[in-house]
């Protein structure tokens, strides 16, 4: 190759690689139409993926306070806060059931029941019902935990387990019907001054019957309920009235032609007939179901 074809191979080559004015113009043009795209493709996915779970918060959060502001307003506009609601509903009366147990005083251990009123309260109606139970009663003894251990005289439920509970759970498994509460006080409230013997502590299903339904008024009874060792709440006690115009607010269930006398190994013992106990069991549920 000559010199002159050298030149010109070279030329070419120098002339390829030369960029004029023009051509960086263009350049970068299209670099520049290249970035604006790809940014504007960016920002085109990043909307599409943040804002619609963004928008749809923010329809939720509105359709929550629209849900929940109404419920804090009420009665016109004047503004009452649901715990104030919540307060009132919880006030109000219940009917419930409640045995109240007297234990004698003069004993030394003090560790028997010697009196009990299966009492049951309607909080419609305002009007009570009192069973009063023979201690003697031959019955399925229960303990706490409503588990049935052997059968005794009921005055010895309290002695074998130590526990209200105890006796409780008994007259409950007895009348099949749940006790709610228990109250515990000296069998003297009850009986006052009264000389009563043995033999008529014994027949106290009759004389305790009589007494309740022609001596006991309803303030002397929540009296004695108020100041005995008791589980009822402290609310319940303070809706726990009677109706005033009702003649007969207060009624005593009476046993006494529903029982018998008898002895096992010697003991002396009270059954209750099985049909005495269903019907007064009817009765009661009929009276406290209702007031719920």
């Amino acid at each position: 190759m000559g010199k002159f074809t050298k030149r010109i191979s070279r030329y070419e080559d120098d002339h390829d690689l030369t960029f004029t004015r023009e051509d960086r113009i263009e350049t970068l043009r299209k670099i520049h139409r290249k970035h604006k795209g790809n940014r504007r493709d960016s920002l085109f996915y990043i909307g599409k993926r943040f804002v619609g779970p963004i928008l749809g918060t923010f329809i939720a959060v509105l359709l929550l306070i629209g849900i929940l502001l109404p419920k804090f307003y009420q009665n016109d506009g004047i503004k009452q806060p649901l715990s104030n609601h919540a307060s009132e509903q919880e006030q109000e009366s219940t009917s419930f059931s409640v045995l109240l147990m007297g234990k004698d005083s003069t004993e030394n251990d003090n560790m028997r029941t010697t009196v009990h009123i299966l009492l049951t309260y309607n909080s419609t109606e305002k009007t009570i019902k009192l069973v009063p139970i023979p201690r003697d009663a031959y019955v399925e003894i229960y303990n706490a935990a409503g588990e049935k251990k052997h059968e005794d005289k009921l005055m010895h439920a309290y002695a074998f387990h130590s526990s209200p509970e105890a006796v409780s759970s008994t007259v409950s498994n007895l009348f099949d019907l749940s006790v709610d509460y228990y109250s515990i006080f000296s069998e003297e409230e009850i009986y006052g001054g009264l000389e009563i013997t043995e033999a008529e502590r014994r027949a106290n299903h009759i004389q305790l019957g009589d007494l309740l339904e022609e001596q006991l008024t309803f303030s002397q009874l929540k009296k004695i309920v108020e100041e005995s060792e008791t589980n009822i709440p402290s609310d319940v006690l303070t809706h726990f009235k009677i109706e005033e115009s009702n003649t007969d607010p207060i009624e005593v269930v009476d046993l006494e032609n529903g029982v018998e006398e008898t002895h096992m190994n010697g003991i002396y013992y009270i059954k209750i007939k099985q049909d005495t106990i269903e019907t007064t069991t009817t009765k009661l549920k009929q009276h406290i179901g209702n007031g719920y």
